[in-house]
């Protein structure tokens, strides 16, 4: 999501591609959502897979660029970019709450729904992820020594909290602050806290420099297991509002496998496959800007009389999303 995913050498490019993948995912999702069908065979396995994938990454992502543009600088210096990104998200979060208010539901303009959407007291459909966004550099900023000195047996202890956490009793959490950082069965939230492992463990890559290990690939696998068979068994993924332990690390296998394919991406410097990862590389650079304006074209469309459902039209629309949204990026001045 930040424009300061840096190094000396300049942007680090695999992350870059890993948001732009994972954005283009999740564009994908939210049109098969709310115009193909969950019905089909296909589509409904690639919404599960997504779902499963795309919020877990970008968290990853947020380590990774975090121990690269923060938590190798001063606290005071860290804390204030994050601060400032974090609050480029949360306003990104309420622009799209607001539209969903307003043309999904089909509110009628009230101070009282736009004040429950500023305040957190409302998480509008398919613009919560935002706000944890937001929230999870909240996090980076509090506990950012422990950040900085990113290890193994720290990465583990977050694991065993992360995922001790999601046996919270959800059924008590009712203020809503609250449901954003551990969960609850009144909101619809992605806790910050529990997710918080794939922040960590984005700190460990960029620190210690991984790539591909056996090792890594395995405990993934092993990690995914429950999920995989849950979903063999049930054709369901287990809970994710609020976030089962299992659906939590069943998203570390995709989450790495994707990591590794924009590793290996950012090394192709020869034909159509340079210019896929140069076109991915681009709207990674541009994530929030690509999820916002995704959003908007959505609900416009969901409120109008040109929608409809069939596996076909979701594709379609995907398409036409990117196509605008390539547009406008194309007439908009450059800045230099």
């Amino acid at each position: 999501m930040s424009s300061e995913i840096k190094t000396a050498a300049g942007r680090k490019r695999e992350i870059d591609i890993l948001k732009g993948i994972l954005t283009v995912m999740m564009i994908l999702c939210h049109s098969i959502q709310f115009f193909g069908t969950e019905q089909d065979s296909l589509q409904g396995f690639l919404v599960n897979m997504i779902n499963l994938t795309t919020f877990s990454g970008f968290v990853f992502c947020f380590g990774y660029v975090g121990e690269m543009a923060y938590f190798r600088k001063g606290w005071l210096e860290g804390a204030r970019k994050m601060g400032k990104n974090a609050l480029r998200i949360l306003i990104a979060f309420y622009l799209s709450g607001i539209a969903y208010v307003a043309l999904v539901e089909g509110k009628i303009f009230r101070i009282d729904f736009i004040r429950e959407v500023i305040f957190l007291k409302k998480y509008p459909g398919w613009s919560e992820f935002l706000v944890s966004f937001s929230a999870m550099l909240l996090i980076g900023i509090i506990c950012f020594p422990v950040f900085q000195r990113m290890n193994g047996k720290i990465l583990i202890l977050c694991a065993l909290i992360s995922g001790g956490l999601c046996y919270l009793p959800y059924d008590n959490v009712q203020n809503s602050w609250l449901a954003l950082f551990v969960g609850s069965r009144h909101y619809v939230t992605f806790p910050v806290l529990q997710y918080s492992f794939f922040f960590v463990a984005g700190i460990w890559f960029c620190k210690n420099r991984i790539r591909w290990k056996w090792q890594i690939l395995a405990l993934s696998v092993c990690l995914g297991i429950p999920c995989f068979y849950y979903y063999g068994k049930t054709g369901y993924l287990p809970e994710r509002f609020p976030v089962s332990v299992w659906y939590l690390f069943g998203g570390c296998l995709f989450v790495y496998l994707f990591y590794l394919t924009a590793c290996a991406m950012e090394k192709m410097q020869i034909g159509i496959l340079h210019k896929v990862t140069g076109y991915f590389e681009c709207v990674g650079a541009e994530s929030l800007f690509y999820l916002l304006f995704s959003n908007l074209m959505i609900f416009a469309l969901d409120c109008s009389s040109f929608s409809f459902r069939s596996v076909g039209y979701g594709y379609i629309y995907f398409i036409v999303i990117l196509l605008v949204i390539g547009y406008f990026k194309h007439i908009l001045p450059v800045r230099k």
